[in-house]
């Protein structure tokens, strides 16, 4: 007969649990990648309990998400079993279904840290109605698991154990209690309980902290592919905010100034010496009539996820610009205006780099908008020098 205290009995379906619970997750993922089986077919012959993206996540998280989640797994499993099957009577039917339930609450349980991640990682919802939608078929997938396959374990365990049906009483409760020592034989509930509220957690830390690192390695491939290699790679869990499509407090521009209607807004190409920098912007009156301008224009970047950049903006000339201030122009009909940008070259290793730039005539109109890769990043200073009159070849 066994010793009290020192039965293996809810050991062993809690081991059983958390590894057939990565086994389906791993050939539910080989499977569908491989399409050997039809996915609605593996799906109920073994449920996707791990998101199969996770085998494609880099290292450690490929090996770390999934370990995580059997520990998490093996211990509700365990804690469980010790609150409802010690509920049972000693017969070996009671107990075996009782462990087959204890198997399809465990999915519920062990794939809350998905859940949640997911939840967070796509907060906030477009609609509080959808707040629950980038958990997808997760938990629902993680009970069909019990349902469908938490019979192996109870019945592994039951092979393993002998419980006479005469069993009564102590007899039964000697056969399976679990090895209890200092403060788990005094309150060896509370004990259990910690221990899966813990291994919960650093399975939802693990989920959490892999994906980001996933979503992190996706976006810097992305944007290699894309050839975007200047600057930093945009978070991509941070929501992209562009600059404002119309210069917020602007004026109402006066009667016969250049309008968007009548003058079309160019950039020109960059130009270098020396560690300095320089773009123009023309404005070109395709009217019939003249148009007038004065003063600057309005500016404004974004980076590469097209996310607005806060730098300052200084009227006035660069070492490569010289600004002769504002005063009224008139640009005849067919003919150009021109302002130009000036800037120090600056460091653009690990900060947000201008990947758009966004310009208007003046503050009041519409932003129209270039992608132009310079190395104006966030926080730096750009010179604007005042629009004046030029020819098309300037």
């Amino acid at each position: 007969m066994t010793r009290p205290g020192h039965s293996p009995f809810f050991w062993i379906p809690a081991l059983v649990a958390s590894a057939w619970w990565v086994v389906c997750a791993g050939a539910f993922g080989f499977l569908t990648w491989f399409g050997l089986v039809p996915t609605a077919f593996v799906k109920h012959l073994l449920p996707e309990t791990i998101p199969s993206n996770v085998w494609f996540w880099s290292w450690p998280w490929v090996g770390l998400a999934p370990l995580a989640s059997a520990a998490g797994v093996f211990v509700v499993y365990l804690v469980l079993a010790r609150l409802i099957v010690d509920r049972t009577d000693g017969s070996r039917a009671a107990r075996f279904f009782a462990l087959w339930f204890v198997a399809v609450l465990t999915g519920f349980l062990a794939t809350l840290p998905w859940v949640i991640s997911a939840i967070i990682s796509a907060f906030p919802p477009s609609r509080a109605a959808f707040v629950l939608d980038p958990a997808g078929e997760s938990m629902l997938l993680s009970g069909y698991w019990g349902i469908a396959w938490g019979w192996l374990p109870a019945l592994l365990a039951l092979r393993r154990v002998r419980v006479p049906a005469s069993a009564t009483g102590s007899t039964a409760d000697a056969a399976l209690a679990p090895v209890a020592t200092g403060p788990f034989r005094r309150h060896p509930l509370a004990v259990l309980c910690g221990i899966m509220v813990a291994v919960l957690v650093l399975s939802g830390l693990g989920a959490g902290f892999g994906s980001r690192a996933e979503r992190l390695h996706a976006a810097a491939e992305n944007a290699l592919a894309d050839g975007n290699t200047l600057g930093a790679v945009p978070d991509p869990d941070v929501q992209v905010t562009p600059p404002p499509t119309v210069a917020p407090d602007a004026a109402v521009a006066p009667v016969g100034w250049c309008t968007k209607e009548d003058t079309a807004v160019l950039l020109g190409d960059p130009d270098a010496a020396t560690g300095h920098r320089t773009v123009s912007i023309q404005a070109m009156n395709f009217s019939d009539v003249p148009c007038t301008l004065n003063g600057y224009p309005d500016l404004a970047f974004a980076d590469q996820a097209g996310s607005y950049l806060a730098l300052t903006l200084v009227h006035g000339g660069s070492f490569m610009t010289t600004d002769d201030g504002p005063h009224p122009i008139e640009v005849p009909a067919g003919g150009f205006a021109i302002t130009r940008l000036g800037w120090d070259a600056m460091a653009t290793a690990d900060v947000p780099v201008t990947y758009t730039l966004y310009a208007a005539l003046y503050p009041g109109l519409d932003r129209g908008s270039w992608p132009s890769t310079l190395d104006i990043v966030a926080g730096g200073e750009v010179s604007v020098t005042a629009w004046s009159l030029t020819g098309a070849s300037d």
